[in-house]
């Protein structure tokens, strides 16, 4: 109805008032003029343009000044009717008085059937352009599944089984793999085809003792080998993509930090980048220094995420931008955990000073503009996914909450949650309506050796609290590794299977 009288006012206001009277709010500011240099130029147009590409956030004053075309929104049409006021192509917005306002919903209310129907015909709304999307490819189930025998075993074994059903491919063991080539280094690497969606782990072995950590397999699963020097079981195991591998590029860049330090940032781009075209993908992560395998910066190893995407993309699928976000300094516990509450008791010492709201912050309004200005990034949430580890998966977890507008898929690996009780979550959590299905898409992942055996039950208490509160149970996904640890190796090995649930590939 709003909309109705405004379209009404402006045919019964069309004539007889000069440019500055109908360009004027009541408060004597200039309608359009959103950076108040007392002129409507190109210059507030480009403004506009920029906060709708996020590139800028306007105020509140700001916001009621670009409503150039009186419709309550602010949006593109706002600039492009800025730019044909300026070319003379159409006439300025008429601000209505009060009384005028007035007598003119007392008409509408009077005539409403009559006129709603006449407006209603003449007028078509537009609807509003939407940002281009990343193209969604599926990748085949079927992969090929491959093992470095790196370790010399006499006989090799992969014991395929689904983690959710108990289906076995074979009962332990596993079957023997004895197809096998040689590579550069005159190892053995024995393979076979995986249908990843009816067994998603595999346990390496060799048939009498020896065996590796359990591994998740997912349409991003390639190679593997055992990474760990020592002979006891559950061994570690490492990653790489068979094909394609280091075929993306790195760029690197800082940017400013609120705080006033320049803040490391890499950004991935894979073989298949555009930089025009079809919008990519984009995971931003936590930890930045210790994602890539070419760019550790301590003694925790990497991820190595590229990995992920490189055998994915081998699998058929389309690659995705990586964005790591350097959290090496002294400053990462405040930095990766939010000002919710107090922290519990025991941990006071180590988590006083809180700036995880700053780290949110500069994610969405510097990171992520940064990148979708320099880069072919989807600015869709659906194509935009926030992951982080420990801190980084607390921190995550809570950018993503706080910006569904911004990421649809959160990925919280080995998360903190335990720094705060359930009095301080529950304050927290209670100003989100989990039955929205602008819910984000959510991955948990725990394991229950070390210091995931604390972590795990507050992991618990958060899935089911949310999944209790309404939150769709198809938009999240918890897993638990029996084996699974706190480092780098065990995220390296979840990190795939999270990006495959995710964007559902």
């Amino acid at each position: 109805m709003k909309r109705i009288i405004c379209i009404l006012l402006a045919t019964a206001l069309a004539a007889g008032m000069s440019l500055g009277a109908s360009a004027l709010l009541s408060d004597g500011r200039l309608r359009g003029d959103v950076d108040a240099d007392g002129r409507v130029t190109v210059k507030d147009a480009t403004r506009i343009q920029m906060a709708i590409a996020a590139l800028v956030v306007l105020s509140d004053a700001e916001q009621e000044l670009a409503d150039y075309n009186l419709d309550s929104k602010v949006n593109i049409l706002d600039a492009t009717k800025i730019q044909k006021v300026i070319a003379g192509i159409e006439n300025p917005p008429e601000e209505p008085t009060e009384t005028e306002t007035a007598a003119q919903t007392e008409t509408v209310t009077e005539t409403q059937t009559a006129t709603e129907t006449a407006v209603q015909t003449e007028t078509v709304t537009e609807p509003e352009p939407t940002e281009p999307t990343a193209p969604d490819v599926k990748v085949r189930s079927t992969v090929k599944i491959l093992f470095t025998n790196n370790k010399n075993w006499s006989s090799v074994y992969f014991y395929l089984y689904n983690s959710e059903t108990g289906e076995e491919a074979a009962q332990w063991p596993g079957k023997e793999i004895k197809t096998f080539k040689a590579n550069s280094m005159g190892e053995k690497v024995y393979y076979t085809n995986v249908d990843t969606d009816k067994y998603n782990r595999v346990v390496f072995n060799n048939g009498s003792g020896a065996k590796s950590a359990n591994v998740a397999l997912s349409k991003a699963s390639s190679g593997f080998f055992i990474s760990d020097s020592s002979v006891k079981r559950g061994m570690s195991v490492g990653t790489y993509a068979e094909n394609g591998a280091d075929s993306g590029r790195m760029y690197r860049t800082t940017l400013k930090y609120p705080s006033g330090y320049n803040k490391k940032i890499w950004i991935w781009t894979p073989a298949d980048y555009k930089a025009t075209g079809d919008k990519f993908k984009t995971i931003y992560l936590t930890d930045g220094q210790n994602l890539f395998d070419d760019d550790h910066t301590d003694s925790y190893g990497g991820w190595e995420v590229t990995d992920a995407v490189e055998s994915m993309m081998s699998n058929g699928g389309r690659g995705v931008i990586i964005v790591g976000i350097d959290n090496g300094n002294s400053l990462r516990d405040s930095e990766l955990t939010p000002d919710i509450g107090d922290v519990v008791p025991d941990q006071k010492a180590d988590f006083s000073v809180r700036t995880g709201e700053q780290f949110s912050d500069f994610v969405v309004n510097t990171v992520m503009p940064y990148v979708q200005k320099h880069y072919n990034s989807s600015k869709s949430a659906r194509d935009n996914m926030i992951a982080g580890s420990s801190s980084g998966g607390l921190e995550a977890f809570y950018i993503g909450m706080e910006h569904p507008d911004r990421f649809g898929h959160i990925s919280s690996l080995s998360p903190a949650y335990l720094l705060f009780d359930e009095n301080v979550w529950n304050d927290y959590l209670k100003k989100f309506d989990f039955t929205s299905p602008d819910m984000p898409r959510l991955y948990i992942y725990n394991g229950k050796k070390s210091l995931e055996t604390q972590l795990l039950p507050s992991v618990l208490w958060m899935y089911d609290k949310l999944t209790g509160g309404g939150w769709d149970s198809s938009k999240i996904k918890l897993v638990i590794e029996d084996d699974g640890d706190h480092n780098e190796s065990w995220w390296r090995l979840i990190f795939p299977d999270s990006v495959c649930w995710l964007y559902e590939i």
